[in-house]
């Protein structure tokens, strides 16, 4: 099925169709809970809350209480059903209204909804027309409270929602990092005139400014000067138009630059100054051009003077003027940075268009107050940032001419910042940007597509008993690639792209199709193998002298961290040599001095006192937690440092999860007094940390240490422990995220590299060790 609108039969042409089966624009339509609806002038933004039903993997420990045989798994794996909460957010032309409301109407089933909140300058034009179709009632909500409402809400939940735009760099989108505190900021929101809107705390803004000449001036001087009556033909004709054809410049009245006043030739000193005095006919580009340049300078200048009377440099620009199209971000960009001479940044947003409905949606769902969960972007159901420039993939910006959409899950918990941080507002997870680096890019995007049919491989091994497995591990292929796809043309569609994201989307897809857990088969029977070695490796330890023991236990350590399935060198390794084991990845490993090599420090601390608690963040299950991992920390415990471990909340490739954790941790522990004893006495603590990413970001913990404290976030626990070790493994924590984290207490971070491209770029080899000891300056000497 498809739905069509009018097709406009110009030279500016193209088709309205909507390319995508409507069930995959309005999904979930059948468990849709609230509705609220944002009307423009041209695009109309539809936002609901619905419940998703998905599979989720869950491990339980058998009964051992009985005597076991050889045979006898660790623990079962099942999948079972499990509903959580997700937002919708879909973006189209008006022309496409009523079609779409009959949609919904057909679709709705069971809906507790009675009324539907609508904001917005088209809500009332529409109003009678949605509650025939829909039968609901609309309550109009206030535009300026819901534009702020939901630009609170994106810069809360989405790290890389602002951007500062760069034309003619080589990544035009420079997306930024949230601050942990968003407020105070300023927002110019630019319709048909202009609010400056100062907004302090949650609920808490005003007015302070504006101006009549806004978008609305551009577009109605515009269509009087070139006849064009399409906003968007308009900027077409301002993109290929040369406004020093109109304008007067500094240089056409002074013969060059006006030194004594500081006014370089080439500023303008009169827009369309050149049309008083000259009689030939101006072309239509040129005109668009110089309008929009008046304009841009003018809400430039206000917008610069109202930042500098209220003292603040977070400067968001808004509304259908911006709508992410890039003359008009250029040419604001330029007009804040000559007026505030490169002091405030003109920062712009992904979901900008989002914002009315966003707030909307949330004045309409306060009793459920939507602000105490944190909510994370769905990279597969969502369109991402769509380049609106002519040059740029025009079948990219057609279909962002259609619709668009965004979704957002609830996520179990609030997200923290980890305590220990140096400095929150600064910390940035990822160690490479691959929107700015065109060479790190093509590599990733090729890897990735490299890896993707042993994923599907594996996704289809998870669930040999479901004869449908196959049909949805193809179309987790299909959607996986084309994200790539549209990565490889748009690396600015979801944020910075980095590798973590590249994992995310990754997981995001796998999830869609119902493959929560494509790797359990292959960490349940690596977990069973790697407990049988256990107390051999304890053992063989524990007779070395004590320099010997820490480095065979660091050894150990890394030599672990080579089972990682989500390296297409070790998997290749694993699937044809089954019998490659601990030591033959010991004998892998580089030898001293390693690649980035800081073990002689850590060996001189360790002759001091012990730290009074590490938490360890963990990577794979099997032979890297049990064989590397425990006994690494049960010298530790021996030492007196208490020890917090903290996993994956949800699986990401063959990471371990919390809750197989918890049932390794049991089995260990009846097995080794020593961690029997720290478990009893708390002085060994799991934690789960929120994710399902094999990266790790600082500033997304959630965190809740188990099984007694379910309430107790992990920001407490780093606290009441006194922490003051962070440990961080593998290479997606570590290398590709953390690398250069700063830490205000003792670091390890530790890896090994088992990808032939980065550690080149590393300058190493395959199988390089990074063994990285920090300290941070003001602890220096005290030990």
């Amino acid at each position: 099925m498809a739905l069509c609108g009018g097709a406009d039969t110009g030279s500016h042409s193209m088709d309205k169709s909507i390319t995508l089966p409507p069930d995959e624009i309005f999904r979930n339509l059948e468990n849709a809970k609230r509705f609220a609806i944002d009307i423009g002038g041209s695009l109309t933004k539809l936002a609901y809350y619905s419940t998703v039903q998905h599979k989720v993997a869950k491990v339980r420990s058998f009964d051992h209480s009985a005597k076991e045989t050889d045979g006898d798994p660790l623990y079962e794996i099942s999948v079972q059903e499990e509903i959580t909460a997700r937002l919708h957010f879909i973006k189209f032309e008006n022309a496409y209204i009523e079609t779409c409301l009959d949609f919904i109407k057909d679709h709705l089933v069971n809906t507790e909804t009675k009324v539907i909140k609508a904001t917005g300058g088209g809500a009332h034009k529409f109003k009678d027309l949605i509650e025939k179709k829909l039968k609901l009632k609309v309550d109009k909500e206030d535009e300026m409270t819901c534009l702020i409402k939901g630009c609170n809400f994106v810069l809360k939940n989405i790290p890389h929602e602002a951007f500062v735009y760069a034309k003619h760099a080589d990544s035009e989108f420079r997306f930024q990092h949230t601050h942990p505190d968003i407020f105070p900021y300023l927002l110019i929101n630019i319709g048909s005139g202009v609010s400056i809107v100062k907004v302090e705390a949650e609920d808490k803004f005003e007015r302070i400014g504006g101006s009549s000449i806004g978008g609305g001036t551009f577009w109605g001087l515009g269509a009087l000067l070139t006849k064009t009556k399409r906003f968007d033909e308009l900027l077409q004709l301002a993109s290929k138009g040369q406004h020093t054809n109109v304008d007067m410049l500094v240089k056409d009245i002074y013969g060059g630059a006006y030194g004594s006043l500081g006014l370089t030739g080439d500023l303008i000193a009169s827009s369309f100054g050149k049309s008083a005095t000259t009689d030939k006919e101006f072309s239509k580009e040129d005109m668009a051009k110089s309008l929009l340049h008046m304009i841009s300078n003018d809400i430039g200048q206000l917008a610069c003077l109202y930042a500098k009377l209220h003292n603040l440099t977070r400067v968001y620009f808004g509304g259908f003027f911006i709508r992410g199209h890039p003359v008009t971000m250029h040419t604001i960009t330029y007009s804040i940075n000559f007026f505030t001479k490169g002091e405030v940044q003109a920062l712009f947003l992904r979901h900008e268009g989002y914002l009315g409905a966003i707030g909307a949606f949330l004045k309409g769902a306060e009793e459920d107050n939507p602000n105490q969960y944190s909510w994370g972007e769905n990279y597969a159901g969502s369109s991402g940032l769509m380049s609106v420039s002519p040059e740029l993939n025009p079948i990219q910006r057609a279909r962002s001419g259609t619709f668009d959409m965004l979704e957002m899950d609830r996520l179990e918990r609030q997200l923290v910042n980890l305590p220990l941080l140096q400095d929150a507002t600064s910390y940035i997870p990822d160690t490479v940007d691959l929107t700015e680096d065109a060479l790190a890019r093509e590599y990733w995007l090729y890897c990735f597509e490299e890896a993707l049919d042993g994923v599907v491989k594996r996704a289809i091994a998870s669930q040999k008993d479901q004869p449908e497995a196959v049909e949805r591990a193809e179309k987790f292929r299909q959607k996986y690639r084309h994200k790539l796809q549209t990565l490889r043309h748009q690396p600015f569609a979801y944020g910075s792209l980095t590798v973590r994201s590249l994992l995310d989307t990754r997981e995001h897809c796998l999830n869609e199709f119902n493959f929560p857990d494509p790797y359990s088969k292959i960490k349940q029977k690596e977990n069973d193998m790697a407990l049988k070695y256990y107390l051999k490796v304890v053992k063989s330890v524990e007779e070395l002298s004590w320099e010997q023991r820490q480095f065979n236990l660091v050894k150990g350590l890394l030599a672990g961290n080579v089972f990682d399935w989500g390296a297409k060198a070790v998997s290749d390794v694993l699937e044809s040599d089954p019998e490659f084991g601990f030591e033959q990845a010991k004998q892998q490993l580089q030898e001293r001095p390693w690649l980035v090599d800081a073990y002689n420090q850590w060996i001189e601390r360790l002759k001091g006192p012990p730290h009074k608690c590490a938490l360890f963040f963990v990577d794979n299950s099997g032979i890297d937690i049990i064989l590397g991992v425990f006994p690494f920390i049960r010298e530790l415990l021996i030492r007196g440092t208490e020890v917090v471990l903290a996993s994956n909340s949800a699986p990401a490739l063959n990471d371990v999860t919390n809750s197989e954790l918890q049932i390794l941790t049991e089995r260990i522990a009846a097995m080794d007094p020593v961690i029997h004893a720290a478990l009893k006495e708390d002085r060994l603590a799991l934690v789960q940390n929120g994710s399902s990413s094999p990266c790790l970001d600082l500033r997304k913990l959630m965190l809740c240490e188990v099984p007694l404290r379910l309430d107790k976030v992990l920001a407490t626990v780093v606290r009441e422990r006194g922490t003051d070790l962070v440990i961080i493994e593998g290479m997606g924590r570590a290398i590709h995220t953390n690398y250069y984290a700063m830490l205000s207490c003792e670091s390890l971070k530790l890896a090994v590299i088992k990808n032939s491209w980065l550690a080149d770029r590393l300058g190493g080899k395959i199988f390089s060790v990074v063994f990285k000891y920090e300290v941070p300056s003001k602890a220096q000497g005290q030990h």
